[in-house]
């Protein structure tokens, strides 16, 4: 059995608009949600063995909270989840190191909430520092799909506790 978790980024400034999108850092409320989504997760016991995230600034910063939450010893970073299609979030399995249980992937709509969809029977949007919660019951990070992942949680950060 594996667990896949998969975040959006907590909510990003827009205050500095020559910016790039990729350097766009989290805001005061971002950086509110994030540990507390991330203590949340400690909380219901949802902790990875493993955490990658998108390159881009805001993206990290919420990887950061996490794994300082969950004493990991650092942040994969993966350029290809910047701006991902959902698609792309089930690929970054393939590569995992099979002796890892769990992996946490931090990344962005509308890729994550594309996936969301796919288990949900009505539409919804995955909101900034949305966890999604996925057991796969495969052996091996290459056997993934969406057709073997059940969708066990989705937290974020308005929900009534």
């Amino acid at each position: 059995m594996k667990r896949i978790y998969i975040s959006r980024h907590a909510k990003s400034s827009w205050e500095d608009h020559r910016l790039r999108d990729i350097d766009r850092p989290l805001n005061d409320r971002g950086r509110k949600d994030a540990p507390k989504m991330a203590r949340l997760c400690l909380e219901r016991g949802y902790v990875p063995s493993q955490i990658i995230a998108s390159n881009s600034k805001r993206t990290t910063e919420t990887a950061r909270y996490f794994q300082k939450t969950f004493n990991l010893s650092h942040i994969d970073l993966d350029s290809s989840l910047y701006l991902a299609d959902s698609e792309q979030y089930i690929e970054t399995c393939f590569g995992l190191d099979e002796n890892q249980d769990s992996v946490m992937m931090f990344g962005h709509n509308p890729g994550i909430t594309d996936l969301a969809n796919y288990f949900f029977t009505e539409t919804r949007n995955v909101p900034t520092c949305g966890i999604l919660v996925f057991d796969c019951d495969v052996k091996d990070w290459s056997m993934v799909s969406k057709s073997k992942m059940k969708l066990i949680d989705f937290l974020y950060p308005k929900m009534n506790l």
